[in-house]
């Protein structure tokens, strides 16, 4: 028997799920206990893989004060000629780690510190600061862990070079504030594009985010989107909103009570928890009708 959801229940279903931690051990999170292991082939592969034993060296080095700096940063020439230098020279006593990093490697800029205009109200400070953020990286350098992305987007500036998925929400309700209404419909099809090329929207739009989600909240963001288009974004929408509940429910309908697989975890009772790596979400069991939909 066919089941249909009315387009407004999704809210109901990927925010009806309430948090109820924010500590959850991420081991629940990933589709299997290694998540390289997990991801595919065809997948950009994250910097620690294609840079092999040089990548936790350097971490562990302790070159730099933040360690997302080496994780964005970008390869001059190909990884795994840089690993074979740095095997071949690695042992020398005169071998300087932090001057081989700084020769073979682009280190990422945090771009100019922005500085508003005196006497600013702190509307006129936000609507300044839409600009600032917004990147466009619809082409990225070839072993870049930054993911291309098809339109313009929002960051949260400093060392956070990239858009954040639940966080991003957050900022679509201040771009709809202000009245960038087309901003919103980016971020939207960036992120439908995430779920059509990666069949999840990553935490974040690097490689080395590819194997965690967080806060599903991509309903809500059609349901933002909708206030200013109409309801036809959501039958626009809806392949993506499938294949993000799939990926989210996946195993709901066949873990056993007291167990767990992949991001589901079935409560005794018959609820499900999905794991999201930073929360636990709770969502009602399939029979009340709250998460029907077809089959």
């Amino acid at each position: 028997m066919m089941k249909t959801i009315a387009c407004r229940q999704w809210k109901e279903i990927f925010l009806l799920p309430l948090i109820i931690s924010t500590a959850l051990v991420s081991s629940y999170v990933e589709a299997g206990t290694d998540h390289h292991a997990a991801m595919s082939d065809t997948m950009p592969q994250p910097p620690d893989i294609l840079l092999g034993p040089l990548y936790p060296a350097v971490q562990s080095a302790k070159l730099f004060p933040d360690q997302k700096t080496f994780a964005d940063a970008l390869p001059k020439y190909d990884p795994s000629a840089i690993l074979a230098d740095w095997q071949m020279q690695k042992s020398q006593r005169s071998f300087d780690l932090k001057y081989f990093i700084s020769t073979n490697f682009t280190l990422p800029d945090d771009g100019a510190h922005y500085i508003p205009p005196e006497g600013q109200s702190l509307r006129a400070h936000i609507n300044g600061l839409w600009s600032v953020l917004t990147r466009t990286t619809d082409n990225v350098p070839l072993n870049d862990s930054l993911l291309p992305l098809p339109k313009p987007y929002v960051v949260p500036g400093g060392r956070f070079r990239e858009v954040y998925y639940w966080d991003s929400y957050f900022t679509m309700l201040g771009l709809a504030e202000s009245g960038h209404w087309d901003r919103v419909q980016d971020m939207v099809d960036n992120f439908a594009y995430q779920l059509a090329h990666y069949g999840h929207i990553p935490n974040g739009n690097r490689s080395y985010y590819l194997s965690r989600s967080q806060p599903p909240f991509f309903s809500l963001m059609i349901d933002l989107l909708a206030q200013h288009e109409g309801d036809s974004v959501y039958s626009h929408y809806l392949p993506q909103l499938q294949k993000e509940y799939d990926y989210w429910m996946a195993d709901a309908d066949t873990v056993k009570s007291g167990d767990a697989s992949k991001r589901v975890v079935k409560l005794r009772r018959g609820w499900c928890l999905i794991a999201t790596g930073m929360t636990v979400m709770c969502l009602v069991p399939s029979h009340t009708g709250m998460m029907s939909l077809p089959h």
